[in-house]
């Protein structure tokens, strides 16, 4: 028990010292740096943003994380998609009825967690009002401020004793997951897509539509899936309530952008798919886009992939909703088909 205080106690020392959006936001530039420089050089550049191709989730729960976690742990160097806290390793421990500890040596990956900002007293203490609650600080427009906390998780190739994660095998088919999600989209959100010769991709907020070369003029069906998840990324936009239509070169241009990409991975991952980004037409035009913006706003990429972890779940919730669907309407033709033959059967009985 002394160790398990005294480890937390230098762990959460250790985030008042640290800057986790910056680390993160670093992390994204090096990796657009060496992209930019390999294509300059003339050099192909398809190492991924993200190391694990499974969405991450908690080891102890099995709930998958959300908004920016995803990207924070998906960059980490891990295949492995288990993250847990050092007491929820040995709440799991005691479930497993197996000892688990953390191996010598090992770091911890920080996640975020949104909290309620307080007000509070000389001494530190959180202020109540009449009620017993505690008050909340409000900013300029009265709503209740928001702050941030971080906590230190470790991935399970990093704990001794847990067992190896063993891939669910899945034989995906891209052109068949691409085309369930754009008949999801289409029918579901009112999103239209068509194809012509024109070899320009993109998204048109105005008329809720999306615009793709025929499948014939991309090098490959991953290429072709890679710029329709980026443009459905854009799709996502008016429902999430993101602003749209802005100019190429401006900030918030690159943050769209931005947001676009990082949904189309996780989107090719929740459908376990291959991604290479290098892929879409601009990109080599969106990376110095993206490198300018992270150098000047170090929450840009904390933002971004936290609506990218929206636009995902609302695509996905769709998807799911449209498999639903066809899948009882298969279960009602198989059954009234069912029907027909028995009668079929009975008319023949009765003739004989």
């Amino acid at each position: 028990m002394a160790y398990k205080k005294q480890y937390q106690k230098k762990e959460y020392a250790k985030t008042e010292e640290r800057d986790y959006q910056q680390e993160l936001t670093n992390k994204f530039i090096t990796r657009i740096e060496e992209a930019i420089a390999c294509e300059e050089q003339g050099l192909k550049w398809d190492k991924p943003f993200f190391s694990c191709n499974e969405w991450p989730r908690n080891a102890l729960t099995g709930e998958k994380y959300h908004g920016s976690n995803v990207a924070t742990l998906m960059t980490e160097e891990f295949s492995d998609p288990r993250w847990m806290t050092f007491v929820q390793m040995q709440e799991l421990s005691k479930k497993m009825e197996t000892p688990l500890h953390i191996k010598k040596g090992s770091k911890a990956s920080y996640i975020m967690k949104v909290v309620p900002a307080y007000q509070k007293d000389s001494d530190g203490n959180v202020l109540k009002n009449s009620d017993g609650k505690a008050t909340p600080i409000l900013d300029e427009n009265g709503n209740p401020k928001i702050g941030f906390k971080w906590y230190p998780v470790f991935n399970a190739c990093q704990i001794e004793g847990m067992p190896p994660y063993i891939q669910a095998s899945k034989e995906v088919k891209p052109a068949e997951e691409i085309e369930l999600l754009s008949k999801a989209l289409q029918e579901r959100t009112d999103l239209k897509v068509e194809h012509s010769g024109i070899s320009r991709a993109y998204y048109s907020s105005s008329k809720h539509l999306v615009h793709m070369p025929e499948p014939g003029l991309f090098k490959s069906s991953e290429a072709y899936a890679d710029t329709l998840l980026h443009e459905f990324g854009h799709s996502t936009g008016p429902a999430l309530g993101r602003k749209m239509g802005n100019g190429f070169g401006t900030t918030e241009y690159a943050k769209e952008e931005l947001i676009a990409e990082l949904t189309s991975s996780f989107m090719a991952v929740e459908l376990g798919i291959p991604h290479n980004p290098s892929s879409h037409e601009n990109h080599a035009a969106y990376l110095k886009s993206w490198l300018s913006a992270l150098q000047d706003d170090k929450t840009l990429i904390t933002k971004a992939a936290n609506q990218a972890s929206k636009a995902t779940e609302y695509q996905i919730e769709h998807l799911e909703a449209y498999k639903m669907t066809l899948q009882q309407k298969n279960e009602q033709a198989q059954v009234m088909a069912d029907q027909a033959i028995a009668t079929a059967k009975k008319g023949c009985a009765i003739s004989m």
